[in-house]
């Protein structure tokens, strides 16, 4: 068990960036009526987004810490897959920074247009 607890928790953190990535798709109204009012980021997607920055990060803390007790199967495998996975962590996090901002910015003029509408 404690050979794949760090691929475990790795894929936690991608789950849970992809899911932060879908509700600001979601909240956004890129898919669907775009004409609907935006709210701005929950705090709760920007606590999804630091819980997925500390998921990716544990990973790499554990295998340090537990590399000497690994196989050297496992052990060469987590070597192998360790850049191309920070790789994937680096996207992931800055699709969610992307797609937050981006949303943060249509709740932005979604206020706009609502506060000119009610001064007509």
């Amino acid at each position: 068990m404690n050979n794949v607890l760090p691929a475990i928790i790795w894929m936690l953190g991608a789950l849970c960036a992809i899911v932060v990535c879908a509700s600001c798709v979601w909240n956004s109204h890129y898919v669907g009526d775009r004409n609907r009012p935006v709210h701005p980021v929950s705090w709760t997607m920007v606590g999804a987004h630091v819980m997925s920055c500390v998921l990716f990060a544990i990973p790499y803390v554990l295998f340090l810490g537990s590399r000497d007790s690994m196989a050297a199967a496992s052990r060469h495998t987590y070597e192998q897959l360790g850049r191309i996975s920070a790789i994937v962590a680096v996207v992931l996090v800055f699709a969610q920074l992307t797609l937050m901002y981006l949303q943060a910015r249509r709740a932005m003029y979604s206020q706009i247009d609502e506060t000119l509408r009610k001064a007509i």
